[in-house]
């Protein structure tokens, strides 16, 4: 019998997508029964939370990865999860939205191959704030988010400063307290924090604009962001 399900397994599909964060292919197969299955248990009993922790798991599954996706950026894991739904179930799906000017619900037909990351031309990883000092930067990981799900801007800012470059020397990170990343970031001026937190105001999004039309025949649009969005209505799997 084992035989027969190592060649079920290996005969499965395989397809290949860009991972927005690094722009480099990567490959994936299609979920099983069991891990949709997982996916939908996740969706019906449990928190947002949970339901990315049971896709992460199956993201690791899946694709030809050989870190643990909970180290990937939240949009990553979406644009995974997208593209893993069109092509285990199909790419069509019809969540149910709340119009923002009638408060209806309406429901509307999304083809999710059609959604693809978008990407601020501004984003950069090193990020020069004046006086001859470059600051490194890092996304916040799957696994920072599930476990500082009240953070704000400023406590991000800390925890995703990677390095602190002047002409003279680097200050790494991981080689000093977060204590010194701290007093670094107080120091800042407004400009200066600015132009840091917009790294996080321009990382790579998921999302789409949408066309509908209400009851009272006008045609609006709404766009769509993160799988909370896209899936607000329509089954996780």
């Amino acid at each position: 019998m084992n035989t027969i399900i190592n060649k079920i397994k290996n005969q499965l599909p395989k397809y290949t997508i860009e991972q927005p964060s690094t722009r480099k292919k990567v490959t994936f197969r299609p979920f099983t029964v069991k891990e949709e299955k997982n996916l939908q248990i996740a969706n019906q009993t449990g928190s947002y939370e949970d339901f990315l922790v049971t896709l992460s798991d199956v993201i690791n599954n899946c694709f030809g990865i050989d870190v643990d996706s909970k180290s990937f950026p939240i949009f990553d894991i979406e644009y995974f999860f997208i593209n893993l739904r069109a092509k285990s179930i199909g790419e069509l799906i019809e969540p149910t939205i709340i119009c923002p000017e009638t408060k209806e619900n309406i429901k509307i037909k999304i083809n999710l191959e059609e959604i693809k990351p978008v990407y601020d031309l501004s984003h950069k990883n090193k990020i020069d704030i004046g006086s001859n000092i470059l600051v490194t930067m890092k996304h916040p990981s799957l696994d920072y988010i599930l476990n500082n799900s009240d953070v704000d801007y400023y406590d991000m800012l800390i925890d995703c400063i990677v390095s602190i470059e002047t002409i003279d020397e680097i200050f790494n990170s991981v080689d000093v307290s977060r204590d010194t990343i701290k007093e670094f970031v107080e120091s800042l001026t407004s400009k200066q924090f600015k132009n840091l937190i917009d790294f996080f105001k321009t990382m790579p999004k998921i999302e789409k604009e949408i066309n509908y039309k209400t009851s009272d025949g006008i045609e609006r649009k709404i766009t769509l962001k993160g799988l909370r969005d896209f899936f607000q209505s329509a089954s996780a799997t």
